[in-house]
């Protein structure tokens, strides 16, 4: 069992309210989709990713909150109405220079710390970690390994 699996399970045994934003909801599908035939179930149930999905939610105590909020702005001439966590995100490519979606998450942990009070955003991937002081700059958001936030 890698380090990683064991820090998350200990960070889900933990008192924390965990939120999940509709873009980690379609990484769940697409991870499941294309792990399915890896994982070892001992029934079939249709539709099988539905019913992999309302699990982990389940189990991990996950609660799917989602905002939209769109601007109206200009881009190279052109008006157009474009999601706030897309926004954010063109704002802080320049200055955090992450992957796409990884700026898309902490994008929309911003919208849900300016409307529902999130603070904390936990992940194992390396590359945000070592920005963690940026992104607390840039976004207000402390992040944390799993490990980290059990002890925080």
């Amino acid at each position: 069992m890698d380090e990683l699996y064991e820090d998350s399970n200990a960070f889900f045994e933990s008192n924390f309210n965990f939120v999940i934003s509709p873009i980690t909801l379609v990484e769940l599908y697409c991870v499941l989709s294309r792990l399915r035939n890896e994982l070892d179930i001992p029934f079939k149930a249709e539709p099988l990713m539905d019913t992999l999905v309302t699990f982990i939610i389940k189990d991990c105590r996950l609660k799917l909150l989602s905002k939209s909020y769109c601007i109206k702005r200009d881009f190279a001439g052109y008006a157009c109405r474009i999601s706030l966590e897309h926004y954010v995100a063109t704002k802080l490519a320049g200055s955090l220079c992450l992957r796409t979606l990884d700026m898309l998450h902490l994008s929309y942990a911003w919208i849900l710390k300016k409307t529902s009070g999130i603070n904390l955003f936990a992940t194992g991937d390396e590359e945000i970690l070592q920005k963690a002081e940026s992104i607390r700059k840039s976004l207000g958001i402390k992040v944390y390994h799993p490990k980290q936030a059990v002890r925080a």
